[in-house]
């Protein structure tokens, strides 16, 4: 994830760092967790490690503390930090001790830090501890001053979200003294502390460590504070670090220094493998996805690119990006026949510096327990077999004819058995093959026979070129090979990638090519793959793609859901979920998340950089081609929906007008017949006022769909729009009395009169029709600030901000359905068990009225019974009567 992703997020991580165990990190952590419980915050005790410690375990007192989970692994029963437990309560809070902690087996994470990336995407804050020596940067020098391999870290790019880093600072005398006193470790621990890890001179260098590390981050915060203010800053750069690594171990040495340098000049910083055409072995390939994967960790830019040359690729990509420094390791010994990289950088780099440093070689528990030298595989024995043979089978041939066609002619058959050899096999059975071959063309073949004494000058030149040739010969016909095989290997990968592009995005129907994209993608990997593609409410479906190769499980489906959720990889191969069976993408692009990809490799497969790649690489474009079709079906669908609105605004245009004429004839019909009196004449009155209603309503939506309708403001008194709003209301409202809050001298208001006076009748009609007869209306008006949260209407005249009035309406009938406040606005909306009659449009279109006047409206219900409805209008600059 993205450091800016990463800040964008809601909850806020506070870090209490230290130099070592034992200066009070957990202490001062807890002291400040029961500040902000003081202040009202709902505060969690995640996980807390007292380490025997009464002191620190006092302060757990009253506060929340959480369970810790329970997990069986190989017959032991393991207490980790319940991450499920925090997200179902939600805090406002949590505390989480000891941020560099491997989590057991089982655990979602496999590191603790990425539970605190997922507390924090959760919108929780966090407060955690970690020591310095943990920090992934500052590793290699911490192994330089105590000589501990530390294997616990925690990436840079954790502590560049902190939201603030807390140096909690002791000195070397007064730590030494809590360690005599058995205030860190007890017994034989604190002796073994004290003489090991726990020298004086070890923790003076932890602790400048740990000062320097901090004031590099508040040099930072300034920078940033000084950018958005805009304000010139003398530390300003435009650096930019690269580094080049490859299978070595020294890369993730190099790597962490490149990082404290970016980190010290505040600048970008580039991780760049050259790939060339020998094939790595599991080994090196290994050493080299750690690497890469520790520069992803850390904030590094990681760069691929493919060349012979890893000098002229490194300077080619430093020129096209734009870098002002390069950083190599220092060369151990030096070459004659050889040029270093550091030397042939050097040489050609121009104007850009280049940094040498000396790398720590890893010291991790992998390269550890891994050996020095891998084991021949049975078909590298089975080429050097070959090789000999071959050379016995040819020797044998040509001793036959040898006296007829002279030794020379033998040296060619062996020449070209070389190049022929180096067509098919590795390079060292090829120099091995050369080499055999000039030893029995001399023993056998060269006057004497069966020495390997020469006698005439010319056989001796010519013995010493055939050596030289033929393992020239035999080198470069080798180079070549294994180029061309790289070149196979990467065009079998753009074609199968071209494949899986044509074959999603150009299939007549999209299930079909999403089936033949996964065939290619199952061919290419020699894998099983599950695509799950997000429903349209952006919710994961039951299954997989009928199209996938395998289906998950129960299990994995939780693993393929917490990727979708989180937007990050994880199952086998990661650090999430690790015990997954197959390793799940999000397929997303810059806007969108459309599903994910799973891959179940070989249980013996492995899954290196450049594997990992052109995986994420299919993830893409499988990515963008599901998105070009929601947003097809998008379109069409809001073609489809602007058809039908233009059809109902016609319709109901059409329907309103027609109706208008026919009302008022029956009006004036009914006004023609005077005094008679029949039931049948008030009923008809009464349809036609409810159809005039309806008509009027249809007519005003009409209108306010336009986009045409403006305001016209004018001084108005209050009184007189209420007055024209009773009488807009009709009949409805004889049957409820009206109670008036509002003073005799209210001042004049800005309003335009016939708009604010129909919403208003609108909402009183409402309040008329949904309570019971007999039952009082209230209406109040008092003077509020303006909200912030308001439509602004360009119509209206600003001189300057003023007041806002509030006009609330409050009837006492049975209220708003619970839940449905905002419903009530939307365009023919009715609540379950509504009167007979009515449109559903009015209180739709009193919002529009209120809204194209730059004011707002809301409902809710009071809390001593009834519905209340709050008209907010815009600025006012009130004009005394």
């Amino acid at each position: 994830m993205r450091l800016e992703d990463l800040k964008s997020k809601s909850g806020k991580l506070h870090i209490f760092l230290g130099m070592c165990p034992g200066v009070g990190k957990t202490y001062a952590m807890l002291q400040a967790a029961r500040q902000r419980l003081q202040e009202g915050v709902d505060v969690l005790a995640g996980i807390i490690e007292t380490h025997g410690r009464q002191e620190t375990a006092s302060l757990l007192v009253g506060l929340n503390i959480l369970p810790r989970k329970q997990l069986e692994h190989r017959g032991f029963r393991l207490e980790e930090f319940d991450l499920d437990a925090v997200l179902k309560q939600k805090p406002q809070l949590v505390l989480v001790d000891e941020l560099a902690h491997t989590n057991a087996p089982g655990s979602r994470h496999a590191k603790r830090y990425q539970d605190v990336l997922e507390l924090l995407d959760a919108g929780i804050d966090v407060y955690t501890t970690v020591n310095v020596q943990h920090i992934e940067s500052q590793v290699d020098i911490v192994h330089q001053i105590s000589g501990v391999a530390i294997t616990e870290t925690v990436p840079d790019s954790i502590l560049d979200i902190a939201h603030e880093i807390q140096l909690i600072d002791l000195s070397v005398e007064k730590l030494l003294e809590r360690m005599a006193d058995g205030k860190v470790y007890l017994g034989e621990r604190a002796t073994q502390a004290v003489s090991g890890f726990f020298k004086a001179g070890n923790l003076t260098a932890l602790r400048e460590l740990a000062l320097r590390f901090t004031a590099e981050q508040v040099d930072r915060d300034l920078e940033d504070i000084r950018r958005s203010k805009r304000i010139s800053s003398p530390w300003k750069t435009n650096a930019r670090l690269m580094v080049g690594v490859g299978p070595s171990p020294y890369a993730e040495s190099l790597i962490r220094w490149t990082r404290r340098a970016a980190t010290r000049l505040n600048c970008p910083w580039l991780v760049v493998w050259v790939e060339g055409s020998r094939t790595l072995s599991a080994i090196e390939q290994d050493r080299l996805t750690r690497s890469l994967g520790l520069a992803r960790k850390l904030g590094g830019e990681v760069i691929s690119v493919t060349g012979e040359s890893v000098s002229e690729a490194l300077l080619q990509v430093a020129r096209e990006r734009n870098v002002s420094q390069i950083v190599v390791g220092k060369p151990e010994k030096g070459k004659l026949w050889k040029q270093s990289l550091a030397d042939a950088i050097i040489a050609g780099s121009g104007d850009i510096d280049v940094c040498v440093v000396r790398p720590l070689a890893a010291t991790d528990k992998a390269r550890r327990s891994a050996p020095l030298h891998e084991p021949l595989s049975a078909s590298i024995i089975g080429e050097y077999s070959w090789a000999c043979v071959a050379v016995f089978v040819i020797a044998s041939l040509c001793w036959g004819f040898a006296s007829v066609t002279g030794y020379m002619f033998v040296a060619l058959v062996f020449l070209i058995a070389v190049v022929l050899a180096a067509l098919r096999l590795s390079r060292g059975p090829v120099l091995l093959m050369a080499a055999l071959s000039a030893v029995c063309w001399n023993y056998f073949f060269i006057p004497p026979l069966f020495t390997f004494h020469i006698d005439q000058p010319q056989d001796m030149i010519m013995f010493g070129l055939f050596f030289i040739v033929a393992l020239s010969m035999g080198n470069l016909t080798s180079r070549l090979r294994q180029r061309e095989l790289a070149e196979q290997r990467r065009l079998r990968q753009t074609t199968a990638l071209l494949r899986v592009t044509q074959s999603a995005a150009l299939a007549a129907e999209t299930d079909k090519g999403l089936a033949e994209a996964l065939r290619t993608i199952n061919e290419l990997l020699k894998a099983t793959t599950a695509l799950v593609v997000r429903e349209n409410d952006r919710s994961l479906p039951k299954s997989a793609h009928p199209a996938s190769s395998f289906q998950p499980t129960a299990k994995e489906w939780g693993v393929l859901a917490w990727s979708y959720a989180n937007k990050q990889c994880a199952g086998r191969f990661t650090d999430t979920l690790p015990e997954s069976s197959a390793t799940w993408f999000p397929l997303q692009t810059a806007t969108s998340l459309m599903g994910v990809l799973g891959v179940q490799m070989p249980r013996d497969g492995q899954l290196d950089f450049t594997l990992r790649q052109t995986i994420e690489a299919f993830a893409l474009q499988l990515a963008l081609v599901l998105e070009k079709e929601h947003f097809i079906q998008a379109v069409s669908q809001a073609e489809v929906l602007a058809q039908s609105e233009k059809l109902r605004r016609t319709l109901l245009d059409s329907v309103s007008h027609e109706l208008k004429t026919p009302l008022a004839v029956i009006r004036a019909s009914l006004e023609g017949l005077g005094d008679v009196q029949s039931p049948y004449i008030d009923e008809i009155e009464t349809a036609t006022h409810r159809l005039q209603r309806v008509v009027d309503h249809l007519l005003q939506m009409t209108r306010l769909e336009a986009e045409g309708l403006k305001p016209v403001f004018d001084w108005c008194d209050l009184h007189d729009v209420i007055a024209a709003a009773r009488q807009a209301a009709g009949e409805a409202l004889k049957s409820h009395p009206l109670e008036l809050n509002i003073p005799a001298d209210f001042p004049l208001l800005q309003l335009d009169h016939q708009l604010f006076a129909q919403a208003l009748a609108n909402i009183l009609h409402n309040a008329a029709v949904y309570t019971p007869p007999g039952s009082k209306i209230e209406i109040a008006a008092r003077w509020a600030a303006p909200s912030s949260v308001r439509t602004p209407s360009p119509e209206r005249p600003e001189n300057g901000a003023g007041q806002t009035l509030l006009l609330i309406i409050r009837d006492h009938g049975p209220g708003l359905p619970v839940g449905e406040e905002r419903r009530v606005f939307e365009k023919f909306y009715r609540a379950a068990g509504s009167p007979a009659g009515g449109t559903g449009l009015g209180l739709a279109i009193a919002r529009g009225f209120v809204q194209a006047m730059g004011g707002k409206i809301t409902a809710r219900n009071h809390p001593e019974g009834g519905a209340e409805f709050v008209i907010e209008s815009g600025p006012q600059h009130p004009l005394t009567a």
